[in-house]
C-alpha cells in the first residue's frame, strides 16, 4: 500500500463531517519554521483536510491550535495537493499522532469513541516527560427525531443545546446518511430542540430522506455536532439575510415562532403538527388591513395589505410590496384595532408565494382576529 492510499484509509477510518473549525497549523520543525491560521475543510477522529496559502511538505510534524477553544494536539502533514490559483493554495492532509475528539464535536459519531484523548489546555502549563492522556469525556446522548420537513425538525433529548447554537447534524439509515447544518431556534430543557436547515440547497437531499423514512419506517440514527468558531449573532445575521422558503412550512414556522411561546404551549403545537393539525384552525377570509414596519433595507414601509388566512394567534398576508425579514416586528392596523406581530416567514422572490408573508402574535391573549374569526364562522353556518 503506497503512502496516498495509507493516508486515504487513514482519513476514512472514522466518519469525516464536512466541518469549517477555525485552527492554527504550527511547525514543530526548527529548520523549518511555519505558523498560518487555516480553516479546515473536513474533520474526522483521525486528522483532518484544510486549505493553506504555502506549502506544508509531507511529513513535516506541526502542532494545531484551536485557539478559541484554547486546546491543541500534534498531526503529521500525511498529504499535500497544490491547487493553483493566484495567489496558489494547496489542500493539505493531516493525520493526528493520537485519535480523538479533539474537534470538541458534542455527541461525535459512533465510530468516534476513542479511550484515549491527547487535548491539552495552553492555559495550563506543560509539564515534562512523556504526555498524559486526557480521558475523553464526550457525553453520550440519544436524539429522536420528532417532526421534520425540508425546512425544519424537532429533536428530542434531556439535553439539547441553547438557541443560536450552530449544529451539525448527521441522520444515517441503514444505507445512507444525511448531513444538515442547522441552527438551533427554538430550546426546551429536559425536552427538545427545534432546529432550522440554513442552506437552501439542502431541501432536496431532506425531502429525499423523509421520503425514504417515510417508505422504509426506519428509525434513523441521529448525531449532532456543535460547530466551533461561529459566533452565535453572525449565524443568526446569516439566516435573516438568506432567501426564505418558497412556501410555507408549517414545522419551520413553528420553531421559529417558539422563543415568542412557553415549552407548553409549543409542546402541545408540535404535537397538533405531527397530526396535521393546528391548535388555532386557519380560516381562509380576505380582509384588508394596513401594514406598518421596516423593510430588510432600514426603510419604513407602510401599505394596506389582504389577510389569505388567519387563525388567532397568526395570519398569512398578501400584497406585500416591499421586502421583509423574518423575526422583524410589524403593526397592523383594523379600524380602531392596532396590534404588533412578528414576521414568521417571507415568500421567496418569483416564487408563487412571492409577495406574501406569515406572521404571528407577540401576545398569547391576542384578539386581534377574533371578530373576523367569529364572522367567518357564522357565515359558514
Amino acid at each position: 500500500m503506497g503512502p496516498a492510499e495509507q493516508t486515504q484509509h487513514a482519513i476514512r477510518r472514522s466518519t469525516r463531517l464536512p466541518l469549517e473549525v477555525p485552527i492554527r497549523v504550527i511547525s514543530l520543525d526548527q529548520a523549518r519554521p511555519l505558523s498560518e491560521d487555516c480553516n479546515t475543510t473536513l474533520v474526522n477522529a483521525h486528522g483532518c483536510g484544510l486549505i493553506a496559502k504555502q506549502e506544508i511538505p509531507r511529513g513535516m510534524r506541526v502542532r494545531i491550535e484551536i485557539v478559541a477553544a484554547r486546546r491543541y494536539t500534534t498531526a503529521i502533514v500525511s498529504e499535500m495537493v497544490p491547487l493553483g490559483g493566484d495567489p496558489a493554495t494547496w489542500l493539505i492532509g493531516l493525520e493526528l499522532d493520537v485519535p480523538g475528539n479533539f474537534w470538541g464535536i458534542e455527541y461525535a459519531p459512533a465510530d468516534w469513541k476513542i479511550d484515549q484523548v491527547s487535548m491539552k489546555s495552553s492555559a495550563s502549563p506543560e509539564k515534562s516527560g512523556p504526555q498524559k492522556a486526557e480521558q475523553s469525556r464526550t457525553p453520550r446522548a440519544r436524539w429522536r427525531v420528532t417532526d421534520i420537513s425540508t425546512g425544519a425538525c424537532y429533536l428530542e433529548t434531556m439535553e439539547p443545546f441553547e438557541a443560536g447554537t450552530p449544529v451539525l447534524l448527521s441522520i444515517r439509515t441503514r444505507n445512507a446518511e444525511c448531513l444538515l447544518d442547522g441552527m438551533v431556534r427554538t430550546s426546551h430543557p429536559g425536552a427538545g430542540m427545534g432546529v432550522e436547515f440554513t442552506h437552501r440547497d439542502q431541501r432536496d437531499r431532506v425531502a429525499e430522506l423523509i421520503q425514504r423514512l417515510t417508505e422504509t419506517r426506519e428509525v434513523p440514527r441521529i448525531f449532532v455536532g456543535h460547530k466551533e468558531g461561529r459566533r452565535k449573532d453572525e449565524a443568526v445575521h446569516d439566516r435573516e439575510q438568506r432567501p426564505d422558503h418558497e412556501a410555507p412550512d408549517p414545522l419551520l414556522e413553528l420553531i421559529r415562532e417558539g422563543p415568542t411561546l412557553s415549552a407548553e404551549q409549543f409542546l402541545s403545537d408540535l404535537r397538533a403538527q405531527r397530526l396535521g393539525k393546528r391548535r388555532d384552525p386557519r380560516v381562509d377570509v380576505a380582509v384588508q388591513v394596513v401594514l406598518a414596519g421596516m423593510d430588510e433595507d432600514g426603510k419604513p414601509l407602510d401599505q394596506q395589505v389582504t389577510t389569505i388566512n388567519v387563525s388567532r394567534h397568526g395570519a398569512q398576508l398578501g400584497g406585500l410590496h416591499g421586502r421583509l425579514r423574518p423575526g422583524v416586528r410589524v403593526e397592523l392596523t383594523r379600524g380602531t384595532a392596532k396590534e404588533m406581530f412578528r414576521v414568521a416567514w417571507v415568500g421567496a422572490a418569483g416564487s408563487e408565494v412571492d409577495g406574501q408573508i406569515g406572521i404571528s402574535a407577540l401576545e398569547a391573549d391576542t384578539n386581534f382576529w377574533n371578530q373576523i374569526l367569529e364572522m367567518a364562522t357564522t357565515s359558514e353556518q
